[in-house]
């Protein structure tokens, strides 16, 4: 069987039994027409970011290669949150992400470290730009449940902590057991990871919302038209929805009882 595609397509409709009528024969036409466009298999390449290379009969390398695809689904998660939510907060901590992306980028040029694989991964491995991206994310979590006290519930930043934490104690793991980063790699991108956080908050709380830079947001014309709100100084987020919603109902209630 040939490799390209395109061929093989165009063999399947050779093969294929018309019928004999000029709609078959317009349907052949147009998947040939189709098998055209497809390129041959040797100028087709896959998408890197999406693309895990795993040891097939290992079921702890195969677990490992989903749990290393996480910062993608943080990444959408980032994204419906901010859209659903229109906050603020959440926004603030994706655009510290994004950010602490951008200085990883800016530090694998500076150390122009290889990785210990050279067919895993491209560009260089030093810090690992997953490990920096999970150190990230756990510590300003870790930081929100506590420091900033967002839920009334005493379990509820001691689990979300935890959880958190393996999360990226999982996947730092995951970059050294598929071969992609050595473990110098991993703990330096965490480090750096976790003290951008810390610094980020540091900035957009001590200096930027204390200069009011938040309230003038909010306040412009254009992002009042969206509804965007700022919900930091809400201690607890999800009861004060509850809150609102059930104050809603009762207003709802009475304005049809009259």
């Amino acid at each position: 069987m040939s490799s390209d595609p395109a061929a093989t397509l165009r063999h399947r409709n050779n093969v294929m039994p018309a019928p004999g009528t000029g709609q078959a024969k317009d349907v052949k036409a147009a998947a040939e027409q189709f098998a055209s466009k497809i390129p041959p298999h040797h100028t087709l390449t896959s998408l890197s970011i999406t693309h895990v290379q795993f040891v097939q009969d290992d079921i702890l390398s195969k677990l490992f290669a989903y749990v290393t695809l996480s910062p993608l689904a943080i990444v959408c998660g980032y994204v419906a949150v901010i859209i659903t939510s229109r906050d603020l907060k959440p926004a603030v901590m994706f655009a510290g992400q994004l950010a602490n992306e951008l200085v990883n980028l800016i530090l694998k040029r500076l150390v122009k470290q290889a990785r210990p694989t050279e067919y895993l991964g491209d560009g260089y491995g030093m810090p690992s730009s997953h490990s920096q991206f999970m150190a990230y994310f756990a510590t300003y979590i870790v930081i929100l449940m506590y420091r900033r006290s967002i839920v009334s519930e005493p379990l509820i930043p001691h689990t979300v902590s935890a959880v958190v934490v393996l999360w990226s104690a999982l996947v730092v793991y995951s970059r050294v057991h598929l071969y992609y980063h050595t473990w110098q790699q991993v703990v330096a991108g965490t480090i750096c990871g976790f003290f951008f956080a810390i610094i980020y908050f540091h900035i957009v709380n001590r200096v930027l919302r204390a200069k009011g830079l938040f309230d003038w947001i909010v306040d412009h014309p254009l992002v009042r038209h969206f509804h965007i709100r700022d919900t930091d100084s809400i201690h607890d987020t999800a009861k004060f929805d509850w809150e609102m919603w059930q104050q809603y109902r009762r207003t709802a209630a009475q304005a049809k009882s009259h």
